[in-house]
């Protein structure tokens, strides 16, 4: 799969059509299934006296699974989709790096209750990563170091992103409305509007925002590429759970 790259160095994200190769799709539902059956049970047992028998499942806004802490070889599928040629084979197009390699593999679920929107952010903050302004001058310099992908399994617009803010801060007037609410679409902010198996590959620092948490099934794929070596900086480290 060959991607636009400028496009993607203005906009800061890139819709792509067909990431899951239509015979796969099936399948990688199966086992993503799988996945969340796991892990549901691990949060059952986690569940504490208070909280109901389902634990984070039943109150999560989003609950999300991590791949790498239920994954066997049954289900060893998902982690070969993440490395396929429409994934990571694109994360290398776009990451001008000696190495790309994966960060996380998620899945985000719907909740079990109407939770409505989440606040517009940006996935990044000066105490943890870098000041803003510094990440997006090295990527207009160097381009991504790090990419996030949002891929679902069956139709899905929660995602929204505002286009090219990921080459600038806020301005006066989407920090206005941030302040007075930050669950309101914003005036520049458009929804990413995905088929079950098309993907969106975005910078994590682009102003976005999860639109509607409601009980509407959701299985989204979500993973995170990143750079080794090479003059770009990278400011995440890998996040695995290893055993």
């Amino acid at each position: 799969m060959q991607v636009d790259r400028q496009k993607f160095m203005e906009d800061g994200f890139l819709i792509l059509r067909n990431v899951v190769p239509p015979g796969q799709l099936d399948g990688l539902r199966t086992s993503i299934e799988e996945l969340v059956t796991r892990q549901r049970a691990i949060w059952a047992e986690e569940a504490g006296p208070d909280d109901p028998p389902g634990g984070r499942w039943e109150t999560g806004k989003a609950p999300r699974v991590s791949f790498d802490q239920v994954v066997d070889k049954t289900t060893a599928d998902t982690v070969a989709f993440c490395l396929h040629e429409n994934t990571l084979g694109v994360a290398q197009q776009l990451i001008t790096a000696p190495e790309v390699g994966l960060h996380v593999m998620h899945l985000l679920c719907n909740p079990q209750h109407h939770h409505g929107p989440a606040k517009w952010h940006r996935d990044t903050g000066p105490t943890f990563d870098a000041p803003l302004e510094g990440l997006e001058l090295d990527l207009l310099a160097n381009g991504p170091g790090y990419l996030q992908w949002n891929i679902p399994l069956y139709d899905d617009d929660v995602l929204w992103v505002v286009p090219g803010s990921h080459r600038r801060p806020n301005t006066a007037e989407e920090q206005q409305q941030l302040d007075e609410d930050p669950t309101k679409p914003l005036p520049e902010g458009i929804p990413v509007e995905l088929e079950a198996g098309d993907g969106v590959v975005y910078a994590n620092f682009i102003l976005h925002w999860g639109s509607n948490y409601s009980p509407k099934l959701r299985r989204t794929i979500h993973t995170g590429y990143q750079s080794f070596g090479g003059p770009l900086y990278r400011y995440f480290w890998l996040w695995w759970k290893c055993t």
